[in-house]
C-alpha cells in the first residue's frame, strides 16, 4: 500500500532533516524556502523555493542526508515517501529506469 503524501509546516530556523539522517522522503516546497547548509552548518549552499522538488537523488541512492536543511521563514512542504518513488520506477520500462538511476548517481555519488 502506498504511503500518502503529507504536509509539513516548519518555523523559521527549524530543521527538516540533519546530516546523517536516512533519506527516506523527498519534498515539494509549497511556501517559504529551504536552505541546505554546508558541512559546517554555517552557510547556505543551496536553496529551494515554492514549486521546487528536492531530495530525489538522495532517496534514490538509498543513503543518508549529507547536509542539514533549515526552513527560511515559515515554510510548508509536501513530503513524499521513497516507497512511492521506487514503485513508480519499477513500473517504468527498463531503459527509462536505468537512465533515471544513472542521473541520480551522478547527482548524488556514493
Amino acid at each position: 500500500m502506498a504511503e500518502k503524501p503529507y504536509d509539513i509546516r516548519l518555523f523559521h530556523g527549524e530543521a527538516l532533516f540533519r546530516a546523517g539522517q536516512p533519506a527516506r522522503h523527498f519534498f515539494l516546497v509549497n511556501s517559504g524556502a529551504i536552505f541546505i547548509l554546508d558541512e559546517a552548518g554555517t552557510s547556505a549552499i543551496k536553496q529551494f523555493l515554492p514549486g521546487e522538488l528536492f531530495g530525489i537523488p538522495e532517496v534514490m541512492a538509498n543513503g543518508d542526508w549529507k547536509n542539514t536543511a533549515l526552513a527560511q521563514g515559515t515554510t510548508t512542504l509536501t513530503s513524499f515517501a521513497a516507497s512511492n518513488l521506487f514503485r513508480s520506477l519499477d513500473e517504468m520500462p527498463r531503459e527509462q529506469r536505468e537512465f533515471i538511476e544513472h542521473i541520480a548517481q551522478l547527482a548524488c555519488p556514493a
